[in-house]
């Protein structure tokens, strides 16, 4: 079976661990700080902090934003739930955005709308959020210029597109006009830390919130470290040394995967360019996509048939994701949903996801796509 990802361990990645093993720094150690300082380097933020997944970062994000309890977290519909879940935790009510039926990227008229609605129910809106699905860069520029009118902050899940390039130029998590860029480090991530998040930010003051939350909320006495405070309801969302060492490991090769990602989401462009049946998810004109994953666009009633007989054929394709406005937890909660998002609903009834990853070969592209072809 060729599965839809797989993370590419090397030596050097179990020489990293074995080394933060000898040194005695389990969590809490010098490995976390380095970690943070290589992933500032990489992304271009003047400082990150690390969490100890994608989730609990933007769910100090959403904490240390200090919006009143049901304040609108709004979040585009083609999302992982994890992105609606940690406004939830916050206390926000989560409103969903519509996206482009093409790319799964929010959209800035749906944005538009929703914002015109909240001035009318004077509603207060905590933040935006805006998702880089599939490693493809959301409409940054588009979104800051719109919210800037609003003076609503801007909230970047970049859990998709580290190492990618927005189409202004900027590295993913360097754009000043974002509040805060969220990463993950899961195992089918670009850096596969096992787990662990981050978030990069321009904001020194909102950092130091988060960095102080994320251990909770303890201040040492100076001069006597087994004395502390609590000055707030914190977390244990702490990264290990251990997560960062291998987080660390997979950074320094980080323009490689990138390479190895790109050349194979190329030649599966070529290959599926033309093929009546089916349409290539695509990045933003002018970007750099991460490359996360290959998404291609069937029809609906077509999705499902082609998911089984691609996996019988030994090609795990997987689904990102059903529409997080029709989840049962959010009908539930907000009833009435189904047919608000309808970009959102095409697109993720329509979307299948190919298998990409570092070790994966041309050979295999050329398998998936052969496949693809003779069962449409």
């Amino acid at each position: 079976m060729i599965p839809y990802g797989k993370h590419d361990l090397h030596p050097a990645d179990r020489e990293a661990l074995l080394e933060v093993l000898d040194t005695g720094w389990l969590t809490g150690g010098p490995t976390v700080a380095a970690f943070e300082e290589d992933l500032a380097r990489v992304c271009g933020a003047p400082e990150v902090v690390c969490t100890s997944s994608g989730t609990t970062a933007l769910h100090l994000v959403a904490e240390s934003l200090g919006a009143p309890p049901g304040a609108w977290w709004i979040c585009p519909s083609s999302t992982f739930v994890a992105t609606i879940q940690a406004g939830v935790y916050a206390g926000y009510r989560p409103v969903f955005a519509d996206v482009d039926p093409l790319t799964g990227l929010i959209c800035c008229e749906s944005v538009a709308q929703l914002l015109e609605a909240a001035r009318d129910h004077q509603a207060v809106i905590a933040a935006v959020v805006a998702v880089d699905l599939n490693g493809h860069s959301a409409p940054i520029q588009d979104l800051a210029d719109l919210l800037d009118l609003y003076a609503v902050p801007l909230i970047r899940d970049a859990a998709h597109s580290l190492g990618g390039v927005d189409s202004d130029g900027q590295n993913v998590g360097a754009c000043e006009r974002v509040l805060a860029t969220m990463f993950s480090f899961h195992p089918v991530k670009l850096i596969a830390a096992a787990e662990g998040g981050a978030v990069a930010s321009h904001d020194l003051e909102l950092l130091a919130q988060i960095r102080h939350l994320r251990s909770h909320a303890m201040t040492r006495a100076p001069g006597s470290p087994s004395d502390y405070s609590v000055d707030a309801v914190g977390y244990n969302y702490r990264l290990s040394d251990l997560h960062a060492a291998l987080g660390r490991s997979q950074l320094a090769r980080i323009d490689e995967k990138l390479a190895l990602r790109r050349g194979l989401a190329a030649a599966y462009q070529e290959q599926l360019d033309g093929v009546t049946g089916l349409r290539l998810v695509r990045p933003p004109k002018g970007s750099q996509s991460a490359w996360h994953l290959v998404s291609i666009l069937v029809a609906s009633e077509r999705r499902w048939p082609l998911i089984s007989s691609l996996r019988e054929a030994g090609i795990g394709v997987a689904h990102h994701y059903p529409a997080a406005h029709l989840q049962p937890v959010y009908k539930e909660l907000l009833p009435g949903l189904e047919g608000t998002c309808p970009g959102a609903e095409s697109y993720c009834a329509s979307q299948i996801t190919l298998p990409l990853f570092e070790t994966l070969t041309l050979q295999q592209v050329t398998k998936v796509t052969e496949t693809l072809k003779s069962l449409l």
